[in-house]
């Protein structure tokens, strides 16, 4: 779901395609929409640096084994420094803003449960995962958290952690 969104084994320039008119399609972006463009950029960009750290025999595909490679030689940077690399930190932001319908800065549940079903997400999983990083709607979901739970969902080896949900999978 998350990188390799039409779920064909590998990630290519095609997943990000397909991640951009599944997010266009829940904002209601036309094609010559200024912010489908400027989203087009953003994932280009995230494509282009991603694809530089991981596809180790350049064929423009990152397949598994590369994408494990990856976060092997990832892993101890980011717990050292508690820095992702430019590529996941920039899909972060893409995630937020493309679950973010109203622009205000907060995922309510309604756009988190309306942006993770257009992603494969059940609306039961959603509600869960949602209720879960949010205690139940006491906290909520602005930049700050959902910088925090992506964190978590990637450097975290508590499997209790709320970050897990953040997909929507809570049970590991």
């Amino acid at each position: 779901m998350f990188y390799d969104v039409n779920q064909d084994g590998k990630v290519d320039w095609d997943d990000f395609l397909c991640s951009l008119e599944k997010v266009s399609k829940l904002n209601g972006w036309k094609a010559e929409d200024e912010r489908k463009s400027a989203a087009l950029e953003s994932l280009k960009m995230i494509w282009e640096s991603l694809k530089q750290k991981a596809d180790t025999n350049s064929d423009g595909v990152v397949s598994h084994e590369e994408w494990l490679q990856l976060w092997a030689d990832c892993t101890d940077a980011i717990l050292t420094k508690r820095e992702f690399p430019y590529w996941l930190s920039a899909y972060m932001s893409f995630m937020f803003d493309a679950a973010d319908t109203s622009g205000d800065n907060v995922i309510d549940k309604d756009e988190y449960s309306k942006a993770y079903v257009e992603f494969g997400l059940t609306p039961e999983q959603c509600d869960q995962a949602y209720n879960t990083f949010t205690e139940g709607g006491k906290s909520i979901m602005n930049r700050e958290l959902f910088s925090k739970l992506w964190h978590e969902f990637f450097i975290s080896d508590d499997k209790n952690s709320k970050g897990n949900c953040l997909f929507g999978k809570c049970d590991w």
